[in-house]
C-alpha cells in the first residue's frame, strides 16, 4: 500500500511540475520584457533607427526578427528570445 501511494505522489508531482514549467515556458516575466525591449533599442539601434514595434506587420517580424537577431545583431540564443519576447508581446502575439 505504501508503495502504490509513493508512485501516485511521485507521478502526480512530475505532472505538476510539468504543467508549472509549461505555464512559465510561455509566459515572459515584465522584467524579461523591459530587458528585450533595452536589447531591442541597443543591439537594432546601432544599424538602423529601432523602428517602433507596431509599425510591422507580424507577417513582416516574422521574416526579420530571427535572421537579425541571429545574423546582423549577432545575439546569443537567449538575447535574442528575450527580443522576441517583447516584440510579440508588444504585437499582442501570444507566445
Amino acid at each position: 500500500m505504501k508503495k502504490n501511494l509513493f508512485i501516485v505522489f511521485t507521478l502526480l508531482t512530475a505532472l505538476y511540475a510539468c504543467g508549472v514549467k509549461s505555464a512559465q515556458k510561455g509566459a515572459a516575466s515584465s522584467a524579461d520584457l523591459a530587458t528585450g525591449k533595452s536589447l531591442y533599442m541597443d543591439k537594432c539601434g546601432k544599424c538602423h533607427p529601432a523602428f517602433d514595434v507596431k509599425s510591422k506587420s507580424v507577417e513582416r517580424w516574422n521574416q526579420v526578427l530571427v535572421p537579425m537577431i541571429k545574423d546582423k545583431a549577432k545575439m546569443n540564443e537567449a538575447d535574442g528570445k528575450l527580443v522576441e519576447a517583447y516584440v510579440w508581446k508588444e504585437l499582442g502575439v501570444k507566445g
